[in-house]
């Protein structure tokens, strides 16, 4: 009988694990264009008035895990990270300072993220996919010696939402293959990666 038990035992730990396995999907991604450049327009500027302008789109990287618990739905989250460097100045309604002065900048994403397949085939899947996260960035402001406005101060540390929205997905492949993202948020509107099941 504890033959048997154990037999029972290892057996379900066995089929949970593999049944488990194959619900779970892990990727790795890179997108053209950061989520500064693509959620702003090329700038943000906060409520606090720090206005930063990128110089150039940068690619921002990303690692998912997601459980599948049907064909159809899926909860993960998704890890990300960019650096932007460019213009900084600060506005206060019609007079800006610190012209001239230029920001580097580090991001880091974590957001829980939604994934809904709308068309599934032996290789061939479809989803969408909808996030909301938080983005946490610090950057290095190198002001120029433009001081004239001493109650301005630059802002390098920020804590602000993270948002994605992905109508159209395509992964091909089983037990591993590629995708690609089309949408708009912080995975940029094109995001290509690899997936795979363990």
């Amino acid at each position: 009988m504890k033959k048997l038990s154990t037999l029972i035992f290892f057996s379900g730990l066995f089929f949970a694990k593999n049944s488990f396995a194959q619900r779970n999907e892990f990727d790795a991604s890179i997108n053209a264009g950061n989520a500064t450049i693509v959620l702003h327009g090329g700038y943000e500027r906060f409520e606090t008035g720090n206005y930063f302008v990128a110089k150039s789109f940068s690619p921002s990287y990303f690692l998912s895990v997601r459980h599948f618990f049907s064909n159809r739905f899926g909860l993960g989250l998704t890890l990300g990270y960019f650096a932007d460097h460019g213009d900084y100045s600060y506005l206060e309604r019609y007079h800006q300072y610190y012209l001239g002065s230029t920001y580097t900048r580090s991001s880091y994403i974590i957001s829980p993220e939604i994934t809904l397949r709308y068309f599934i085939q032996s290789g061939l899947k479809l989803y969408m996919l909808v996030a909301m996260g938080v983005r946490i960035s610090s950057a290095n402001i190198n002001i120029s010696g433009n001081t004239i406005y001493a109650d301005a101060r630059p802002q390098t540390h920020v804590v602000i939402p993270a948002l994605q929205y992905t109508p159209i997905g395509v992964r091909w492949g089983t037990k591993a293959g590629g995708f690609a993202e089309f949408g708009w948020g912080y995975k940029g509107i094109i995001n290509l990666g690899l997936f795979c099941k363990i």
